[in-house]
């Protein structure tokens, strides 16, 4: 991946690779911790990302593994009135999550150092089997991206 190495566009500063805080984002039960992750800074604490395309290729990196989590996604179900549905009996699960399911990846993204990131995924367990299930790919999906950007902001990194 290519270094922006553009001036800082708040304060004309030169930019140079740092390595930031720790920082956390949450959306829709969706919880994402970010620790070590690559960004230009300024000497006045301006930030963003190392390439525009950064993002992008910080969540293809997370969802390349497609087990992201030890359990299976909710079935999506119906036309009008979408429901998530068990993988293993395909009845209706409760809206309400029942716990959480944690993991943790290293990204690599070429020519950047690693970095940590962990998310957090509400649960649900099903009435009549048991199982436990995270909600639909897409949703979890959504939820990654919008955390992301959540974290992205509390340390005021900004796209370009």
């Amino acid at each position: 991946m290519e270094l922006n190495n553009m001036r800082c566009k708040e304060c004309k500063g030169v930019m140079s690779l740092a390595t930031l805080a720790p920082m956390e984002g949450e959306q829709q039960g969706v919880r994402m911790r970010i620790e070590g992750m690559p960004a230009m800074q300024c000497a006045e604490g301006h930030k963003r990302f190392v390439a525009p395309e950064f993002a992008v290729r910080m969540m293809e990196a997370l969802m390349a593994d497609k087990t992201l989590v030890p359990l299976q996604g909710a079935a999506l179900k119906g036309l009008l009135r979408k429901r998530s549905c068990c993988p293993g009996c395909g009845d209706e699960l409760a809206t309400a999550p029942q716990g959480r399911v944690q993991a943790r990846r290293e990204v690599r993204l070429k020519g950047l150092a690693a970095f940590g990131v962990s998310v957090a995924l509400p649960t649900f367990r099903c009435a009549a089997c048991g199982k436990e299930s995270v909600a639909p790919q897409g949703e979890v999906l959504d939820g990654l991206m919008k955390a992301s950007i959540q974290a992205f902001r509390s340390a005021a990194v900004a796209p370009t």
